[in-house]
């Protein structure tokens, strides 16, 4: 198996699952807000966010042109994120991925899987009613009072796309690595389980990616 270039190792919408060795990055409005820490007793009032983030942490809208140099990554890692995303902004972010990828270097993506849950609706184990909380299009939670039904529109992030294999691998591929499905906790990334963990991982869709090697010889 050939090494990893050198770069940094990105792990993009990371939640409060923040490693070292790692740029840890998050969009997330409460991640904003809880830097305003006068804001914090309120907000942990509400109950609608997260509040438990690294001082470390990069916030940056992953909709948008990523911060860092063309070629500087050695590592893009990105679990349970990029469904929250519509097909053009997921276009952009694999887009985005691939750019700042050294040659050589993996990107690894995590999403629910369509197909499974599908799969578990024909098999009857999921009904009909349950499949949009299965498929997490709604902001809406049965258990929410009146003022959080009112705010869950603007604070909860739901699904905007879903992937199958397929679909995530001709996605991947667009943007320019080679990709194929991959076992969760198996991967060329060394320190996989830093970021990746069982109850993210398994029985959700995980496909790897490589950024191709320049070829000897090739037009420049």
């Amino acid at each position: 198996m050939d090494s990893l270039p050198a770069g940094l190792q990105l792990h993009l919408g990371c939640g409060p699952c923040a490693p070292r060795g790692w740029v840890n990055v998050d969009g997330a409005l409460g991640a904003r807000l809880a830097r305003h820490r006068w804001l914090r007793p309120w907000l942990r009032r509400l109950g609608l966010f997260e509040l438990d983030w690294p001082e470390d942490l990069v916030i940056h809208d992953l909709r948008q042109r990523f911060p860092w140099e063309s070629g500087s990554a050695r590592v893009v890692y990105s679990s349970h994120t990029l469904e929250h995303l519509t097909r053009e902004d997921g276009r952009r972010f694999l887009a985005e991925c691939a750019r700042v990828l050294a040659p050589g270097g993996v990107c690894r993506i995590v999403v629910p899987d369509l197909a499974a849950i599908l799969r578990q609706v024909d098999k009857g184990e999921l009904r009909a009613t349950e499949l949009v909380d299965a498929l997490g299009v709604s902001t809406a939670d049965p258990n929410d009072s009146w003022w959080k039904r009112l705010l869950a529109p603007y604070v909860r992030y739901p699904h905007r796309c879903m992937y199958d294999a397929a679909c995530l691998v001709d996605a991947m591929r667009e943007a320019g690595l080679d990709a194929r499905v991959s076992p969760p906790l198996l991967s060329r990334i060394p320190d996989i389980t830093d970021v990746e963990t069982t109850e993210r991982a398994c029985g959700a869709l995980v496909v790897e990616g490589r950024k191709p090697r320049a070829t000897v010889g090739a037009l420049p």
